[in-house]
């Protein structure tokens, strides 16, 4: 599986500090690396930005999966995320 960030993934990506864009970068990548990475995620109900999210930190990543692929929809502190 690999992933990709969207658009509109990235307009929120951005909006975070650099240590936290490296330090979420630098777990996909190795979330990515493993056999089923989404063991490493979690199914949410009623969330219109996708259909998982992986925690890093006190930061959340939303995703949905389609053909094998992961696309990042948004990306957030864990009480702004949600919102």
């Amino acid at each position: 599986m690999r992933y990709l960030i969207t658009e509109e993934g990235l307009k929120t990506f951005k909006l975070l500090p650099k240590s936290i864009q490296k330090r979420i970068l630098n777990k996909l990548d190795f979330i990515f690396e493993n056999d089923n990475p989404l063991n490493f995620a979690k199914k949410l109900n009623y969330f219109e930005y996708g259909e998982y999210r992986m925690r890093i930190g006190d930061y959340r990543a939303s995703f949905d999966v389609k053909k094998n692929v992961a696309y990042f929809l948004k990306f957030g502190h864990r009480k702004d995320i949600y919102k």
